[in-house]
This record gives C-alpha cells, structure tokens and sequence, in this order.
C-alpha cells in the first residue's frame, strides 16, 4: 500500500497533466467538428432555399411564358397593323415582355443561367431589339403607328432568339438541377460523417471525462491521506508548530505547541503570533529583525530562517527558544510556518560545560603552576647536591673518593633527568612541543648515546655497542635532540632488566619511499609478556611482575618516547617473549642532507686535537655581586664558585632584602633567584627597576629550575636581562660572570678552524673536555637550534625596537658560551647601539652572514675535533 501511494504521490502530476492534454485535444477537436457541421447545415439550408426559390419563381414557366407574351405582343404589333386599332395594347404588351426579359436579366434564380453562351447570345439579341424599340413605345402614336410594319418584320425574326432563350434556359435550368441534387447529397453525406466523427468524440470526451473523475477521485484520496499524515506528523511533532497568515496572525498550531505555550487552540487562531509567543522587550527586536518577513510580505532571508530568542507562557514563564521559520505561496495565498523548540536543558548544558571548560583551564594553570613549582622544588636541593659535588673536584681526592663522587653525581643527573621527563610530559600535553628539522650525524649521535649510558650498563655487567646495517650516512635531517632522548629511554630501559647481558642497537634505512629509518634496541633481558605489551607505553604504567621487583622508575620514560615519536612523524613498537629479551623498535622519516644541501663554508683546518686544558682562571676585574637566593645550600654552592673566582659576593635570604640591598648599594650583577618567601623574584626585579637605588639599572640574572617558555618570557617582561638554569654549572656561570663584566677573551691558540676570529677553539677545548663527546654535541646541536631563530629575529628587528638591546644581550651570552667570538662582538656593539640609540639597518643585516659563517665553522669543529682515548668512545 505506501508503495502504491508512494508511486501515485510521484507520478500524479504527469499524469494529470498528460489527461488534460489529452482530454483539450478532443474538446478542440469536438468544437471544430461542431463548427464544420454549422456551416454544412448552412449550406444545406441555402441550397433547399435556392431550391424552394427555384420553384417559387418557376423557372419553367417564365421561360415558357417569356415566348407567349412576346407572341401576345407580335400580335398586338399585326392587330394594330392591319386593322388600325388601338395602340395601348401594343404598348402594354411591349411592357409585360420588357417586364419579363428583365426578370431574366436581374433575378437571382437565372444569374447561373446568364453565364450560359446558349443565353447570352439569344438575349443579346433582344435585348437590342426591346432597346431600340423603346423610344417608339414611349413615342407619340403618329410614329409608333408607322413604324408597326417594320416592327412586325423585326417581331418575326426575334421571336426565334425568343423560342431558343426558352430551350436553352430550359435545358441549362434541367442540369442545374442535377447539379443541386448531386451537391446536397454530398453535403448531406458530408454532414453525416462529420457527425458520426463528432459522436465518436463526444465518446472519447466522456471517457475521457470518466477517467478524469476517477483519477480525480483517486488523487483526492491520496491527497486526503497526504495531509491526514501531514496532520499526524504535525500533531506527533516533538516541536512546536505555529502557522500564520502573512499579517502574521496565527492561523493553526499543533498539540506541542498548545502544550508549550499553555493556550488551547480556539484561544490561540486570530491572535499575533509574536504578541502571544514572545515578551514584550523582545517583540521590537524580533519584528525589525527575524520576523521582519511579516511587515514586508516576503520570504525570510537564509540567515534569518534559524534563530534564538526568548519566548513567553501563558503563565508569563519566560524561555530560551530556536525558531525556524519559512514561507510557502500557493496562488497567490502566502503562509508562514514556525517550529519553536524549547533550548533550556540546552542552554544549561552550555552553561555547565562552559563553567567546565573554566574548572579545566583553571586546573591546567594550576597543573602548569605545580609543575612549575615542583621543578624549583626538586631542582633546587639537586643544585645543592650537584654543585658541591662540582666543588669537591677542586680538592685532592683519592680514587675511591673519585668514584664514589661520579657515582653521586651520576644519580644525580638520573634525578634530573626524571625532573626533565615531568617537565616534558607537560609542555608535550600543553602543544608546546614542536619537531626540528635540522641536518646532525647519526654516527655522533649514536657514539653520544653509547658513551653515556656505558657507565650505567657496566654496573649491571652489561655491554652497549650499536651497528649500521647498510653504508654509514655522514648526515640526515631530523630533530636529533628528541631522537637522542628516546634512544637514552630505550636503552636506559633495557639496561633497568639486563643483567650480564648485551644491548645491541642497530640502525637500517629502510626500502622504499618515506625516507624511513629504523632503529631497533635489543637487549637480552628478562622480556615482556604480550598482554603486557601496550600498557609499558603509558603513563606512570610500571608493571606488577619482575621488572617491578628488579628496577623502579616513574613509568614515564616509554610513553614520553612515544609521544617524541609521534611528534617526529614516526612509530614506536616492541617484540618480545618473557624470559627471551625484547626488541624495542621506531621509525623515523629521516631524509639523507646531501653535501649541496649544506650551506657553503671554508675548508677546514686539519682536525684539532683534545689535550687536557688547564683550569680557567678570571681575566676579568673583580665583580661585586648580589645573591638573592633563600637556600642556604645553594647560597654556600654559588658562593664557592664565585669567591673561586675572585669575585665579591653579598648575600639576600629573600626578594624583600634582595631589594633593600640593591637600592643601598651598587652592586655589578644581582643573581636574582625566583621562588622565594616573603617576596618572589620577579616582584623583587620590578621593585628594584622601579626605584632610584643604587643598582636599578644592573644586569639582573634569573636563577631558576622554571623549564616552562612561557615562565622565561615573564622573567624578561619583569626586568631581567638572563636566566640561568639550575643546577647551576660552574663553568656557565663563571662564563656569564665574566660576559657581564666585559672582560676581553682569552687568547685563541692555533690551530683555527675557519677565518680568523669567529671561533675560540681554546674554549671549546676547554668546553668538549668537560663534558664529554656527547654531552658537548648534544649543547652545540641546542646552541645551533637556540641561534637560527634568534639570529634570524635580530635580523628582522626594526632598528629602533626598544627591546633590540636585550635580545642582543642574550644572543651575545649564547655565543660566547661557545666560542662564538666574532658574532658575540658583533652583538655586544650592537647592544652597545642600541642603549645610545637606533641600530644602524646595515648592522642587523649582517648577522645573517655572519651567523652562518661561524655555524658552518662551529659545525665543522665539531665533525672534525679528535679524542687522545678513541676508546673512550666505545662501549
């Protein structure tokens, strides 16, 4: 049945309109039918009155009685003649054939006649003969008397034109007659297929007719039952319904609607839809507005079909409401229909997950000021511990005491490396964490990885050693400060639940396009059970078996390795067996850096060799320094190092007295720390800046464990010129210290790397002793990063910006933490500038060159430099 109905609804109006098509065809056909039988009937009837008229005139007869009168006249003509007797008979005789010859000349019976030879020429004839007899007849009777003899012999010789007029027209009217008959039969016969075709149209039409009224009929059922749903629809839906004329006057309305606004429907017809339906502060709005449709008789605009307002009750209970509005016309008749629905729960729902939303930013801020906090906190008492280890080295020390003093500061840098990890997993879920794209040697990368985790692995008996399945690439594009990091993870990790095993990492470039590579960390361990498998790389996921009972952790190390991954465009994954080892594997998209890719630099020296340097001593004058720090630990760690150092040093226990140190005395630096009691350290910089002390204007250094960018960039907004990272290390701080102080560098001995003057290879002599192969690349690689972007916005500064000289100032510490001579002048002089005045344009544009003359020199140091122990680099 929905089917039918469904075909007839689609189908109906074709239908129609062909059946009316049809059914116009036949009604024009049957009124040119009745109008050719019109005027068949007419012809009939003219040619049975031209017959009637025929024998009311008796053709016959005239013609017959034509010949007699004019006998009658020839005789009246010879009576007259030969007895003398009266002319009046000759007269009245001339004039009853004269009579008859122009009946035969004018009448409309014999004009068929006239067009006959056999007639014509006969009453030619006579015609000239009753024409030149006329002025006798007219004459007096002397001359009509004499001249008889003559018409007698004339009379004599018409009176045969007379007798043939007869015979012709006689003749002619005979088959005049058969011509009629013929014709009005063939009318007649014409007259009765026409209508035989017009009674099989009357058929066709009533038919016709017939099947309109059961179509019709069938169509207003189905348009019954169309609006019977239509009206079921309506009345079911779950939205209010409203429809109005278009003077807006409500016209009907279904039972949600009568529910929701409370007036029954014989209330409702006839009034305003928006005086019932809306409050009164909101009718101006809606009527110049929304319903602006009503006022200007037209449909709405699409922006105006779906809107929000406020509605009323009967009960003048006032509600949030979304309308949707349209207008329909048919013949001229236009209808509005509404559909009103109730968005209270909505709009609380809104509200409740807008006040959500602030509970969860609020707690984001809050988990963002924690962390914050908990990174000074924990970092605070490592820069106690590491510090003084640092120390310690100043003092003579047995061998055990040595290696009891690198164990501790190995577990150390293991606490700080879990700080780092939490800070990490913060900025990763804060979005602040993006992939570089730099070009760094996977051979260095993997040394540095391998050296640093030797001595960690030899205390469980372990043995760490990496291998390149395939030619060894110089160079590849990537972030290899997160890529270092996971691997330290991985095989950190494997070295946790290794013992007197082997950690192998190998590295493949993989077929294919995507510029894949991939590096698998297999260890011989105690393995991982497979249900096991996806919960290592959560969260704080450590789990309950061995590897709980043989080694603990925070659990973060694993998923903050995938979250790296992640970022990098790569995939992480683990095989393995309980009790058979595991392999821990990631893909990386790592293009080769072909050499043309490289920015072009001068050929380096021969490669530098590392020999032991003795200890820097201060070529600079002595400082007079301020220390704001609340720790009494850090303040004994940072006082030795600067004492060392023959600088002067006056201590705060808080920001509070850290000012009223600062507005009494001049001091030349002022190490300012920033979480602290009574006053912080950002408030105590503004303080200091504010006032007209002694040392307003110094460099003040933040001293802080606060990792977070955005923490830094209020550092610098509160006054402070550098930030220093604790722990605090001996060799960054005396750097700074002496950077401040304006001390000239010590003298670079030969050989030089590149041009002279861009680098000091005696510092980074110094420097890559120190710490080490990999944790020296691993700085170079962040310095180089730090650089690019900061050198890049320097250039791009306008001359006159007022923080030019800051941002110098910074990027000068930078450079000159790693020997980047030349380019740590060229933004001291720019610094210099900036405090007189605008910055020459040509000044700020030369950094580009020059950033990337000593980066390609730093770069090729580094590729280039040699260990005395090549063994040391092997685990």
């Amino acid at each position: 049945m929905g089917i039918r109905q469904a075909r007839v609804a689609g189908t109906g109006p074709d239908r129609r309109r062909n059946l009316w098509t049809r059914t116009s065809a036949i009604v024009l056909l049957l009124v040119f039918c009745m109008g050719t039988v019109a005027g068949m009937a007419w012809l009939v009837l003219r040619e049975i009155d031209e017959l009637s008229t025929a024998n009311s005139d008796n053709l016959q007869w005239s013609l017959a009685q034509a010949g007699v009168e004019f006998l009658q006249f020839e005789l009246a003509v010879n009576k007259a003649h030969s007895q003398s007797g009266p002319l009046g008979d000759v007269r009245r005789r001339y004039d009853v054939f004269y009579s008859r010859m122009h009946t035969l000349e004018s009448g409309a019976v014999f004009r068929s006649l006239r067009r006959e030879p056999e007639f014509a020429g006969p009453h030619q004839e006579i015609s000239t003969f009753l024409t030149a007899l006329l002025p006798l007849i007219d004459g007096d009777d002397a001359a009509l008397a004499a001249a008889l003899p003559e018409i007698a012999a004339t009379a004599r010789l018409v009176y045969a034109h007379v007798r043939q007029i007869s015979f012709s027209g006689l003749a002619a009217f005979a088959t005049l007659s058969d011509q009629r008959r013929e014709q009005l039969v063939l009318t007649l016969f014409r007259l009765s297929l026409v209508l035989a075709g017009l009674l099989c149209g009357l058929s066709l039409l009533a038919f016709s007719f017939r099947h309109l009224y059961r179509a019709a009929a069938q169509h207003a059922r189905a348009a019954q039952r169309a609006g019977t749903r239509i009206r079921t629809v309506v009345e079911a839906a779950v939205d209010a319904i409203i429809v109005s004329g278009d003077d807006g006057r409500i016209a009907d309305m279904n039972e949600a609607a009568r529910r929701l606004f409370g007036y029954a429907r014989a209330e409702a017809l006839g009034r305003r839809a928006v005086d019932l339906c809306h409050p009164e502060q909101v009718r101006d709005e809606l009527l110049s507005g929304p319903l602006n449709a009503f006022q200007n008789g037209k449909r709405p605009l699409p922006h105006e079909r779906l809107f929000e307002t406020v509605a009323v009750d009967r009960n003048r209970r006032e509600f949030p409401v979304e309308i949707s509005m349209d207008m329909a016309e048919d013949a001229g008749e236009r209808v509005y229909v509404a559909h009103i629905r109730d968005i209270s729960g909505r709009k609380a729902a809104e509200k409740d997950l807008t006040v959500a939303r602030d509970r969860a930013l609020a707690g984001e801020k809050a988990k963002a000021e924690f962390l914050a906090l908990m990174s000074h906190e924990m970092r605070t008492p490592l820069n106690g511990l590491l510090g003084t280890m640092e120390l310690l080295r100043d003092h003579t020390l047995t061998r055990h005491q040595t290696d009891l003093l690198d164990h501790m500061q190995s577990s150390g840098r293991l606490l700080l490396g879990l700080v780092n990890d939490v800070l990490d997993l913060s900025k990763f879920e804060a979005g602040k964490l993006q992939a570089e794209r730099r070009p760094f040697s996977m051979t260095r990368l993997l040394d540095g990885v391998v050296e640093t985790t030797m001595s960690l692995a030899a205390a469980n008996e372990n043995t760490v050693a990496w291998a390149c399945c395939g030619p060894a690439e110089a160079q590849v594009l990537g972030d290899a400060r997160r890529l270092r990091q996971v691997l330290l993870n991985l095989v950190s990790n494997a070295i946790k639940f290794t013992r007197g095993g082997t950690i192998d990492i190998e590295v493949e470039r993989l077929p294919g396009p995507g510029d894949l590579v991939e590096f698998r960390v297999i260890d011989t361990g105690i393995g991982i059970a497979p249900e096991h498998q996806e919960r290592i790389f959560k969260d704080f996921e450590t789990l309950d078996s061995s590897y709980a009972r043989q080694a603990g952790g925070t659990g973060l190390g694993l998923g903050i390795s995938k979250r790296f991954v992640g970022l990098m465009g790569g995939e992480i994954g683990v095989e393995s067996r309980l009790g058979a080892g595991s392999r821990f594997w990631l893909q990386l998209p790592l293009p080769v850096q072909h050499q043309q890719d490289v920015p072009a630099a001068t050929v380096p020296a021969p490669a530098p060799t590392l020999a032991p340097t003795p200890a820097r001593t201060s070529t600079t004058r002595p400082l007079s320094i301020l220390l704001v720090e609340d720790n009494e630990i850090n303040r004994f760690v940072a006082r030795a190092m600067i004492e060392a150092e023959g600088h002067r040093l006056t201590e705060a226990v808080n920001g509070q007295a850290g000012v009223a140190q600062a507005q009494a005395q001049a001091f030349d630096v002022i190490l300012m720390d920033i979480s602290m009691p009574v006053m912080d350290g950002q408030e105590a910089t503004r303080r200091i800046r504010a006032g007209k002390g002694a040392s307003a204007d110094v460099p003040i250094v933040a001293v802080t464990a606060h990792a977070l960018p955005e923490e830094i960039t209020r550092f610098y907004e509160a006054g402070m010129t550098r930030c220093l990272s604790k722990p605090i290390d001996r060799k960054t701080l005396i750097d700074l210290l002496n950077e401040l102080a304006g001390g000239p560098a010590p003298a670079a001995p030969e050989p030089k790397v590149e041009a002279p003057g861009l680098l000091d290879t005696v510092l980074l002599n110094e420097l890559a002793n120190t710490l080490g192969a990999a944790e020296f690349d691993q700085l170079v690689e962040m310095c180089l990063a730090e650089l690019d972007s900061e050198i890049a916005a320097l250039a791009a500064s306008a001359p006159a910006d007022p923080d030019l000289g800051r941002a110098a100032h910074k990027c000068a510490g930078s450079c000159g933490s790693f020997g980047l001579a030349a380019l740590r002048i060229a933004l001291g002089e720019i610094e210099a500038q900036a405090a007189r005045g605008p910055v020459a344009p040509d000044q700020l544009q030369a950094l580009t060159q020059m950033w990337q003359a000593s980066r390609a020199a730093l770069s090729d140091w580094a590729a280039a430099r040699q260990y005395p122990d090549q063994s040391a680099r092997q685990a």
